[in-house]
């Protein structure tokens, strides 16, 4: 029998803030498992009003998180930056200087790597990591970041070690520095054009070349490979064939 039943219970009841002391109390028999796994498991989202710093301080305590999950914690974290309470604008760049971090401490422990070898999966992971490092910054420090990511790209190109999630990291490098033309160069050398991550990065050309025929014909050849989409690649196929009729 699960006691569900936690959550329906007074106020004055016992009601932990972590994961870690729900889990004390548990074994001590204070509180009922459900507990522990209502905090370790459950979480509002973070950019709801008013902002909840603990939240945020539990996410940030997990060591590996995504691009998805940082981009919006920075994104929070920036607006708090504005905060007219001093303690709270400290979390806040303290916050953003921890997320950084771990990307330099990446970065750096690649590059000793990088030195002993030049392993293609060395050079993968480091434009990567620049990648992801650059959607977080604005303006100069952004292209630089970016070039840095390019320019680990092209060496692995060097040792002909391209795979698609390659092309598809170079072409997304490209057109984030507003270099369409190049992108489109490469996408018309590729011979496998079909493959759907291929098709994906095209109409994203043409969308940003503003050529929207193109992106509703590459679209229509998209809906004949349904099974080979994300669930993301699915609704933006769902949006221009639903959402611009």
């Amino acid at each position: 029998m699960l006691h569900f039943d936690y959550f329906r219970r007074s106020p004055e009841a016992y009601r932990p803030w972590t994961a870690h002391a729900a889990m004390r109390a548990a074994e001590a028999n204070l509180l009922p498992l459900e507990a522990c796994v209502y905090l370790g498991t459950s979480i509002k989202p973070l950019n709801e009003e008013p902002i909840d710093l603990d939240d945020i301080e539990h996410i940030l305590s997990r060591p590996h998180l995504d691009l998805e999950t940082n981009l919006l914690l920075i994104r929070i974290l920036t607006k708090l930056l504005r905060n007219p309470d001093a303690e709270v604008a400290l979390f806040a760049a303290e916050s953003i200087n921890v997320i950084e971090n771990r990307y330099t401490k990446r970065i750096e422990a690649l590059k000793g790597k990088l030195k002993e070898e030049a392993s293609a999966d060395v050079l993968r992971s480091l434009a990567q990591q620049y990648y992801e490092l650059a959607q977080m910054h604005p303006g100069t420090i952004r292209n630089f970041y970016l070039r840095e990511a390019f320019g680990y790209i092209k060496k692995l190109s060097k040792l002909k070690r391209l795979g698609r999630q390659d092309v598809v990291l170079l072409v997304r490098l490209l057109l984030t520095l507003g270099l369409t033309d190049q992108a489109k160069r490469i996408i018309d050398q590729l011979t496998d054009r079909e493959d759907p991550s291929y098709l994906l990065l095209e109409a994203e050309i043409a969308f940003k070349r503003k050529d929207i025929a193109s992106v509703q014909k590459l679209c229509d050849r998209l809906k004949t490979q349904p099974r080979h989409l994300d669930e993301d690649s699915q609704a933006l196929l769902s949006y221009w064939f639903e959402g611009n009729r």
